[in-house]
């Protein structure tokens, strides 16, 4: 069952990346460049933070935060890569497609289906 939801979500950021490349390269190589490796790092943040939630699950709590710094990383070294090679508008798309993990995550029907079954969302 981990393994399903762990494929739905890179499945929807897939998704996602699908829908909005072709959209983003209307502006130009840089754009579509910037927005492909904020939708690799948030791939790789995916798979990190699945990694941290089993790391929680077991009561490893100090490895937990050093995957946040690993996340992080991710997340820093791919704007710099934006930042250095592209102009503006390659670094402003990676940021988004960094975001869309964000988005994806909250706006999962799974999710949302998982919180009105305990109750959470009426």
């Amino acid at each position: 069952m981990e393994r399903i939801k762990s494929l739905n979500f890179a499945f929807n950021l897939f998704l996602t990346y699908c829908f909005f490349s072709p959209i983003l390269s209307v502006w130009g190589w840089k754009a579509f460049a910037g927005f492909s490796i904020g939708m690799v790092g948030a791939e790789l943040s995916w798979f990190m933070l699945n990694e941290d939630a089993l790391k929680i699950k077991n009561g490893k709590f100090r490895f937990a935060a050093f995957g946040a710094i690993k996340r992080y990383t991710v997340f820093s070294i791919a704007l710099l890569i934006a930042f250095s090679s592209f102009s503006i508008e390659g670094f402003f798309s990676t940021f988004i497609g960094l975001e869309m993990l964000t988005l994806t995550l909250f706006t999962s029907s799974y999710l949302f289906n998982d919180l009105e079954s305990k109750g959470g969302i009426r």
